[in-house]
């Protein structure tokens, strides 16, 4: 694979005196060189190749020097007769004369002796002539003086991280190695495990292609068997002193490593020094931001977990005890309970599991809060009201927010609470609010909540409120308001305690600007924020996958797809048990439109399916609403009433649970989508008079939350209607509908919009200077939107409603691994309802019971 960046960079340095590769190995050093050679010889360059070994003292390694170059450049003349320095200084003096480009490529310099390295190649680098470049490959940084070349710019370094997989590079391998059969979830996983380590990409590969389910090959993938268990052994362990071994054995079970534990764990002295010295050479170890701690890369770390499993039970618990009581004393609970459970003291883990929800909590580790949550015994909780209110804060952020406000009510209206302890239950109560979109409440919350902050000095809960407050002028179309507050919350900075909370800052502000329309407004503000959040906690940390999930929603928008699905690959689970109404809606209409903008109905339509199977269990109305609404629209593009009119039913039944009090701050948005909604129906069905009036009701509603995308659509679909009545304003309101989004960068205004508006638009575009954002908009558009071919199920007696769908998604060709992911079933219960199937239909192969259904008239094509 030619990777882009990196031959970018060599077009940027590749005439400097010196250009080092420093990495760790199977960071792909040789094949980057290999590709660079590849250019310089297309550029007319000499390019001489030496590989290194041990062996290569000084004047070997000059005869060997000497021996590249000239048979690089064709000149078979028997070489200086000097040797050493001498016979460099007649090479270097040859090759300035000839005055052609010439380019020395040392790979596997790590491996040449200190002598040649401080003599020969310090001497090649200080005195090559202005036509020489020299590249050096090394899995180790070589004591070089290199400053003044460095001050001249005459010196460029790749280092590890630069070398290393970016996720959309990994995204392209897996793509191009195994097509199909990965998802994209599984292709983010691998992605996530191998950290972008080219050989550890390429090892899980060849683990996957030769497997006959090469997904969960992907999710079951381990370094401690095949290919990449031989790699470590062969490779990398077998290198380094048995000392070294035994260390990375028994470190192996810490999360992260400084020099303290390091020795504490390992027994050794000098252990922090032993790992120091192998950072550069292998890449089991990983330097992390702040340098004194450092880490084991995940398949490392997973491989000799594996060897650590082998020592003695009465070992591996002393280990553990060890580590849990140095955690404790430097107050970091969450990893001394890990290790007191994994020491056999479940008491002690309790404890001190006790001691760390409220900080889990604070920092997003929420699904980490919820696995100890389940671990403390309920008395315990009962009888300590701090610890109470820890638990209550996990539990708010998920599902079982009607639970946290409960406990959160009890200690706000306890007449003994302290004032602290009210305002860390008013912040609990926000978030269970907001998790339960129950808006309504939050104006009499706040009451009591902004008194008693000044008494507090702790700034996180100063953040919290002013979240909370933004949270609800958004749903009331007061983006204003919610900026004023976000530049409060930004005041309070954004370090320690309050990273959470200023995470969650910025990601609605880019709420904020997506509401108003302004997608690439919305994609500035969260791109470098998801890079960062990913970087300090990870891919598919609370934070980083609940900003992805605006951030996609916004790249969507603005016309590109292809960068909005992988944001949210691997990471809907956590969107889902984590993320609120919005971060969920976002997240499962990205997906459905970019099914839309692939032309893939069908599966536009199952995610809207998941999204109000969700909404039904969480009990979120409002996440039905948009999940039907968007459905009848799709359908209006075929006109199919029947389905429409009981869609419509529906929506019409869950708008009306709007009206509860708690609800009430998000019913006109809900009106503002049926009616829309309802609008595409009515001039599906020819119904312009009734599609004009709910565009009058959708475009009041649009105005009066200052929804502005909503506004532009609406406009789109009034120029329909004024073109189905012969009016002449048909194609001036679709001109400034789509200047408007051009302006703003919004290039779905017209994606699924009414075949008649597309033709406006088609038209318009062939007869005018073509814009590029108004063209990606039309071209994204334009895309071919196939006649639902859905396998119509007859409703019969024969057939229970589970077999029907089995049976219609058997017609669909899917495997019983897809049937029971569509069906949130087992595969045992799938199989279970194929048994009934061949029963009942005579048949004996899964082709055979489609045919004898159809034969049948149990299973049409509609």
């Amino acid at each position: 694979m030619e990777r882009e960046r990196l031959l970018g960079f060599w077009d940027d340095v590749n005439e400097r005196t010196a250009i080092q590769l420093v990495a760790p190995a199977g960071f792909g050093k040789t094949t980057a060189l290999l590709q660079w050679r590849r250019r310089w010889l297309e550029h007319g360059a000499i390019v001489a190749w030496v590989g290194c070994d041990d062996e290569d003292d000084p004047a070997r390694f000059v005869a060997a020097l000497s021996r590249a170059v000239r048979s690089a450049s064709g000149r078979l003349v028997p070489g200086s007769p000097r040797s050493g320095i001498a016979a460099l200084t007649d090479l270097l003096s040859e090759i300035a004369q000839r005055g052609a480009q010439t380019v020395i490529v040392i790979d596997e310099a790590e491996r040449l002796p200190h002598a040649t390295v401080r003599t020969c190649v310090q001497y090649l680098l200080l005195n090559a002539p202005a036509n020489l470049s020299v590249a050096i490959g090394s899995r180790m940084a070589l004591p070089l003086r290199v400053a003044e070349l460095a001050a001249k710019g005459n010196l460029a370094t790749l280092s590890g991280d630069d070398l290393r997989l970016r996720y959309e590079e990994s995204l392209s391998i897996l793509e191009k190695s195994l097509g199909p059969k990965l998802t994209l979830d599984e292709r983010a996983l691998l992605h996530e495990t191998t950290e972008g380590w080219p050989i550890g990409l390429q090892l899980a590969i060849a683990m996957a292609e030769h497997d006959a389910d090469p997904g969960a090959a992907v999710r079951s993938l381990s370094a401690r068997r095949g290919h990449i268990q031989d790699y470590f052994v062969e490779s990398l362990l077998s290198r380094l002193p048995a000392s070294t071994v035994a260390l990375l054995t028994r470190v192996a079970i810490l999360d992260d490593i400084n020099p303290e534990l390091c020795e504490l764990v390992s027994g050794q002295a000098d252990g922090a020094a032993q790992l120091q010295q192998i950072i550069g050479e292998t890449p089991i170890v990983v330097v992390g931001e702040d340098t004194e701690w450092i880490r084991l890369h995940p398949l490392a770390r997973d491989f000799l977990l594996g060897r650590f499993e082998q020592l003695s039970r009465q070992e591996q618990a002393e280990l553990h005890a060890r580590v849990s009581h140095w955690y404790a004393r430097h107050e970091r609970y969450h990893e001394a309970a890990r290790h007191a459970l994994a020491a056999g003291d479940e008491a002690q883990a309790q404890a001190f599991a006790s001691r760390s929800l409220w900080t889990l909590g604070t920092q997003g580790q929420i699904a980490e809060a919820r696995e100890w949550l389940e671990r403390i015994p309920a008395a315990m909780l009962a009888r300590d009201s701090g610890l109470k209110l820890g638990a209550a804060f996990v539990l708010a952020a998920t599902d079982r927010n009607a639970e946290a406000l409960t406990i959160a009510q009890e200690v706000i209206d306890d007449p003994a609470t302290s004032n602290e302890s009210r305002v860390e239950a008013l912040r609990v109560a926000a978030v269970a609010m907001i998790y339960a979109d129950h808006l309504g409440l939050i104006p009499e919350l706040m009451a009591r909540w902004l008194p008693l902050l000044s008494e507090h000095a702790e700034p996180l809960y100063a953040v919290s409120s002013l979240n909370a407050q933004a949270m609800a002028a958004l749903h009331a179309g007061t983006t204003r308001t919610l900026r004023g507050l976000l530049d409060q919350a930004a005041h309070h900075g954004e370090t320690g305690s309050l990273r959470m909370a200023a995470g969650l800052s910025r990601m609605l502000r880019a709420m904020g600007q997506l509401w108003d329309g302004e997608p690439e407004q919305a994609a500035a503000t969260l791109r470098q924020a998801v890079a960062q959040s990913e970087l300090e906690s990870g891919r598919r940390s609370m934070i980083a996958s609940l900003q992805a999930s605006v951030l996609a929603a916004a790249l969507l928008r603005v016309g590109r797809p292809g960068e909005a699905l992988p944001l949210l690959a691997n990471r809907l689970d956590v969107i889902e048990q984590w993320g609120s109404p919005d971060n969920i809606l976002l997240a499962y209409q990205t997906l459905a439109r970019s099914a839309l903008v692939e032309g893939d109905e069908r599966r536009a339509l199952q995610v809207l399916e998941e999204m109000d199977a969700l909404a039904e269990r969480r009990h979120l109305p409002r996440l039905r609403i948009h999940s039907l609404a968007d459905r009848i629209r799709i359908y209006a593009a075929h006109n199919a009433r029947e389905t429409i009119t009981a869609l419509t039913s529906a929506l019409d039944q869950a708008v009306g649970e709007m009206q509860r009090a708690e609800l009430r701050p998000l019913l006109q948005e809900c009106q503002l989508a049926a009616a829309i909604a309802k609008a595409d129906a009515a001039l599906a069905r020819h119904a312009v008079d009734d599609a004009e009036f709910l565009l009058d009701v959708g475009d009041a509603l649009a105005k009066s939350l200052r929804r502005h995308g909503d506004m532009r659509s609406i406009m789109v679909l009034r120029s329909v209607v004024a073109w189905k009545r012969g009016h002449e304003t048909a194609r001036p309101l679709l001109k400034e509908a789509i200047h408007l989004a051009t302006a703003a960068g919004d290039a779905w205004l017209l994606v699924h919009a009414h075949p008649l508006a597309l033709d406006m638009a088609k038209d318009w575009e062939a007869g005018v200077v073509a814009e590029p954002r108004r063209t990606r908009a039309v071209k994204l558009a334009a895309a071919p939107r196939p006649v639902l071919e859905r396998p119509l199920l007859v409703r019969n007696g024969v057939l229970t409603s589970k077999e029907s769908e089995v049976l219609g998604l058997l017609a669909r060709g899917l495997s019983n691994k897809a049937i029971a992911r569509i069906l949130d079933v087992s595969g045992e219960t799938v199989k279970w309802h194929l048994k009934n199937l061949f029963q009942k239909l005579s048949a004996t192969t899964r082709k055979h019971a489609v045919d004898r259904a159809r034969l049948l008239g149990l299973l049409q094509e509609g």
